[in-house]
């Protein structure tokens, strides 16, 4: 059903399906490179330290944490990624680098030298988003929408 002229006729003719609709009062964002996620999560943060990492972050970005940056690193605090212990826990994006044990110290070579200097910290990585072989793909290709069921 890729093309139009293949589309049931209450589809064809209604060009809703393929335009952006435009919203008046919605948000603009400023460009940004990378989310940095820290989990504040009771079993991956128990002793709390997880909020205080989030305000040295702003500190310690400096110009990296300034919204008209386009370099700007985004930050926030979740409460749950889904692991639920080793942390605090600290994920980048886009890369999709995940970061365990996360202390002052930790997050200082984070920003230095994944944030900063576009090289992860390999000693805290437990996780990446790129190993996942269900993201490969050749060059050029877009992901699917939805991934193939294995055949039984």
């Amino acid at each position: 059903m890729g093309n139009p002229d293949d589309w049931p006729e209450e589809i064809a003719g209604d060009d809703s399906l393929y335009t952006v609709p435009v919203v008046e009062d919605a948000p603009v964002q400023a460009p940004y490179a990378r989310h940095v996620l820290i989990c504040a999560g009771r079993y991956c943060d128990p002793k709390g330290e997880a909020a205080a990492l989030y305000r040295q972050l702003a500190q310690k970005l400096g110009a990296l944490g300034e919204y008209g940056n386009p370099l700007r690193v985004k930050r926030g605090v979740v409460s749950c990624l889904g692991v639920c212990y080793g942390g605090p826990l600290l994920v980048v994006y886009p890369e999709g680098i995940w970061y365990h044990h996360v202390t002052e110290a930790a997050l200082d070579r984070i920003i230095e030298e994944h944030l900063r200097g576009g090289k992860p910290v390999e000693e805290y990585i437990f996780h990446r988003l790129s190993d996942n072989p269900a993201l490969a793909r050749p060059a050029g290709c877009a992901p699917s929408a939805a991934p193939e069921e294995p055949s039984p």
